[in-house]
């Protein structure tokens, strides 16, 4: 069963889609987080066969569109990391209130940028968090980054226009440009589980990037996932599914062990 809500998040409102398994509640649940100038159905609807997977398994899911994206009628000025977590801070406030949801198994599930999102919401009382070929040196410059032409225009302009990997044109203004510079320690402070997964041929973010965080966080609860033949997306936008379910059994194995 899925619903489609618009939750309240400082002067806008959020597109959500819960997705609830068909068994008696209440559930476990992941709020997943979606990548770079992406959407809820986004990427190959990689987000929404992700959730089908978890609610045929038992795990409730929800997934919003950040802000200006998708269904998110937010200002694109206002587009960047910092808004971006203050959304994931309020979609996992209103998923506590959920009857349907027990409300200390909620998880974080984050792809690409939106695992960095996920790691530096690593405040929130999560009982754990996923990321999918994630940004994830946080505490490092380089981690993720525009062209330099686009940084240049941004700087000289207070915006650039980026075409993505699916023939969308976006704008991006200087707000997102500023915050790629925002860091914190909380994930430092980080005690439940944490599974890295990567995507071997990833070509969009350095693999290294998740293989560095997993060696940094060696003597905590941090586990990696690698599937050898998948790309950014773990081959969902070619239509072929048959990777990314490979990868969500392992993931749902995981997070059944760690409950």
């Amino acid at each position: 069963m899925e619903k489609r809500l618009f939750i309240p998040c400082e002067d806008h409102e959020l597109p959500m889609i819960l997705t609830y398994p068909d068994t008696l509640d209440p559930y476990p649940c992941m709020l997943c987080l979606h990548g770079f100038l992406s959407y809820k159905e986004g990427d190959g609807h990689l987000l929404q066969k992700s959730a089908q997977y978890l609610a045929e398994h038992g795990i409730a899911s929800a997934r919003i569109d950040f802000c200006s994206m998708g269904e998110n009628r937010a200002s694109r000025q206002m587009y960047g990391v910092d808004m971006c977590i203050k959304e994931t801070h309020a979609t996992f406030a209103w998923l506590q209130n959920d009857p349907n949801i027990l409300s200390d198994r909620i998880g974080l599930l984050g792809h690409s940028l939106g695992g960095r999102i996920a790691i530096l919401c690593a405040d929130l009382p999560s009982f754990c968090i996923i990321t999918l070929n994630g940004a994830l040196k946080i505490n490092q410059p380089g981690a993720f980054s525009l062209p330099v032409e686009k940084e240049k225009e941004i700087q000289s302009q207070g915006y650039t226009i980026m075409s993505t990997s699916d023939g969308r044109v976006e704008l991006v203004f200087s707000a997102f440009l500023k915050d790629l510079s925002i860091q914190n320690d909380t994930i430092d402070h980080y005690k439940n589980p944490i599974l890295v997964c990567v995507g071997a041929k990833d070509p969009t973010i350095d693999p290294a990037n998740s293989y560095d965080f997993v060696q940094q966080r060696k003597d905590r609860s941090t586990d990696l996932c690698i599937i050898e033949h998948a790309d950014h997306t773990s081959l969902a936008k070619t239509g072929n599914y048959a990777t990314l379910y490979a990868l969500l059994e392992q993931i749902v194995d995981w997070i059944q062990e760690k409950m």
